[in-house]
């Protein structure tokens, strides 16, 4: 029989509730804000806060990345076709693809850099 052990080292806390981002991250009247939430070995986390109206103009990240969207509502295009995310929307992007992000209203979105 195996036995796994772990313990409060083996874990992060991100978030409790979505007040948590909002404290942390307050969305800036006309912009984007981001700011990295965690940063382990296998992965790091941005969250980008949106105020409504504002876009994340064509860009890349260097290694995979997962989206999701914790509030609000973005319009994600990725190779010319834009999907309309809501709350807990996802999407998976491989590296060094262009993509853009667009909030028509307030939202936030977290990124998960994935380390290879």
């Amino acid at each position: 029989m195996n036995q796994n052990t772990s313990d409060a080292s083996d874990s992060v806390l991100i978030a409790r509730t979505i007040q948590d981002y909002a404290e942390r991250n307050p969305i800036k009247p006309g912009k984007y804000a981001a700011k990295r939430i965690f940063a382990g070995e296998k992965a790091q986390i941005t969250e980008i806060a949106f105020d409504a109206g504002v876009e994340l103009p064509d860009h890349m990240a260097r290694t995979p990345i997962i989206v999701q969207v914790i509030s609000g509502e973005v319009d994600f295009t990725v190779g010319g076709a834009t999907s309309t995310l809501g709350i807990g929307g996802s999407i998976f992007v491989e590296a060094n693809v262009l993509h853009a992000v667009y909030a028509a209203q307030q939202a936030r979105i977290t990124v998960t850099f994935l380390n290879s």
